[in-house]
């Protein structure tokens, strides 16, 4: 009969060798984990294939003085490095998945946690800036298009925004969020509305001496549905502050040879071989033309931090003056002046006619409500006209706040243009209490009939392209004007009011 300290012997000695084993192979360890035990991974999101990256394991919530650090690629099992740094160079594009093991003792317990990081190796990194107007889905198929061929087509993609103006802001705070998403890029690709993508690198990148160095060798790619020359003389001034190699206009159909090549000459070469529409501008094409004093103006303007929506909105007021007094003068129509129904549409423009008419119509209902509350106290009339004023400003300072809280925000030149607005509540008032309720309706509802008109008419995008680039189109107005200025016929209402005074001037 065998002996039970002999047969424990056999068995240890059986299992020591696998236990040696599991030591060597340096096995992850798991456990449960705990709230001050935890593995953090910081380090760069790509790299070029050849190069070497670092990534950080420091950030990682240790309880103790000691801790353990492993790390391993993928489902391997010998670690690539002990330390809180791990090395590594990859050979070939494509993810690259590392796994960090941190071992510490927790109390009387010995805890391992574990995490994972994803970094793309690349043979060639393009960076594709978006707008909300471009589909999620297109972009995710040009992604994959490119990973094909070991290129790495690095993404950002804006959020909608909730106002006109905020999608320039919008672009600008995704740029200045992800600056090293530029690193390492030999091109850009600007998919957006007109140049407001250009105006948004330039302004994230404003300051920033190494992205601006950075892009001083690489290639910017606009892409637009609209006319390569207007945008060309657009990007004229922000051309100059960034310096790039080349700015690329071109079409959509564009990107996918962009992926295909081997580089950006073998790109340029492609698309010129395919026919498509292309505009290159470059150190000897590009100059500022000082006898065109607004084109000028207007680029000195873009290239020192003014945004291209505010620009538009200077250069619209012109167009909206001249179209409302084509209505009043040839037309007809009854509006609070020419300078109220002017800011209405500039609103409209800056906030989007639906939540312009919404805030128009509590201006006006907030300044009823106040004069009517008044009628007791028997002030007079500028002390009251001071107190409507800043119930007013009260009222919109709730809405901002109530906009807010749903996520819609508003930029300095949309709240100017909103405290503006808000004196049409006077106007409205004195022509209610000289004419009457009937008279002071159709003149809001007119005065809101014609902002919506103007809106309609310079918010095409083509139209703002145009302006953007031939600013000096606006002093056309001014002769439109002088025409108007002359017109001694009657007004187009003016035949319908006095229709059977016609008639009976025709029978007579």
């Amino acid at each position: 009969m065998r002996s039970p300290f002999l047969t424990l012997g056999v068995v240890l000695c059986c299992l020591l060798p696998a236990v040696v084993a599991a030591q060597d192979a340096e096995v992850p360890i798991s456990g449960s984990g705990s709230e001050d035990l935890s593995a953090i991974i910081t380090g760069p999101e790509d790299i070029a294939v050849g190069r070497t990256i670092i990534l950080d394991g420091s950030s990682s919530r240790v309880p103790g003085p000691e801790a353990e650090y492993r790390w391993f690629i993928g489902d391997a099992r010998q670690p690539i490095s002990r330390t809180v740094e791990a090395v590594y160079t990859p050979e070939q594009p494509g993810d690259v998945t590392f796994r960090l093991v941190v071992t510490a003792r927790v109390g009387e317990t010995l805890r391992s946690v574990e995490t994972s990081y994803t970094v793309t190796a690349y043979l060639r990194k393009i960076v594709l800036i978006a707008d909300a107007t471009v589909p999620a889905d297109k972009l995710e198929s040009h992604v994959q298009t490119a990973k094909v061929r070991g290129i790495r087509l690095r993404t950002l993609h804006a959020e909608p925004a909730a106002i006109p103006l905020g999608e320039e802001e919008a672009l600008t705070t995704l740029l200045s969020e992800e600056k090293d998403a530029f690193l390492g890029a030999e091109s850009i690709i600007l998919w957006t509305e007109g140049i407001s993508g250009l105006q948004a690198l330039m302004r994230a990148l404003e300051g920033d001496t190494e992205r601006l160095s950075a892009i001083h060798n690489q290639t910017i790619i606009l892409i637009t549905d609209r006319s390569l020359q207007t945008l060309a003389r657009t990007a004229r001034g922000p051309f100059s502050v960034l310096e790039p190699a080349r700015i690329l206009i071109t079409r959509k159909e564009a990107i996918t040879p962009l992926t295909n090549t081997d580089s950006i000459d073998a790109f340029l070469a492609e698309v010129e071989q395919r026919d498509i529409d292309a505009l290159v501008l470059d150190a000897s094409t590009v100059g500022l033309r000082p006898w065109n004093v607004l084109s000028s103006l207007v680029n000195f303007m873009l290239t020192h931090g003014v945004s291209s929506q505010s620009v538009i909105l200077l250069l619209v007021l012109p167009v909206i003056a001249t179209i409302l007094a084509f209505l009043k003068q040839v037309v007809g129509i009854t509006t609070f002046g020419l300078f109220a129904p002017s800011i209405v549409a500039l609103s409209f423009l800056a906030l989007g006619w639906a939540i312009g008419v919404l805030f128009l119509l509590f201006i006006i209902a907030t300044g009823y409500a106040t004069r009517t509350f008044m009628r007791r106290w028997r002030l007079l009339y500028i002390p009251k006209v001071a107190i409507i004023l800043t119930v007013v400003s009260i009222t919109l300072l709730l809405l901002l706040g109530i906009g807010a809280y749903f996520g819609i925000t508003f930029t300095r030149d949309t709240v100017f243009v909103l405290l503006v607005m808000s004196t049409l509540a006077e106007s409205f008032l004195n022509l209610k209490a000289e004419e009457g309720w009937l008279s002071a309706v159709i003149a809001i509802g007119e005065t809101i009939l014609a902002s919506l008109l103007c809106v309609a008419i310079v918010q095409w995008p083509l139209f703002q392209s145009f302006l953007l680039a031939y600013p000096e189109a606006i002093l056309t107005t001014i002769l439109v004007n002088i025409i108007l200025g002359r017109w001694t016929g009657l007004r187009l209402v003016e035949y319908f009011r006095f229709r059977e005074v016609f008639k009976h001037l025709q029978e007579e």
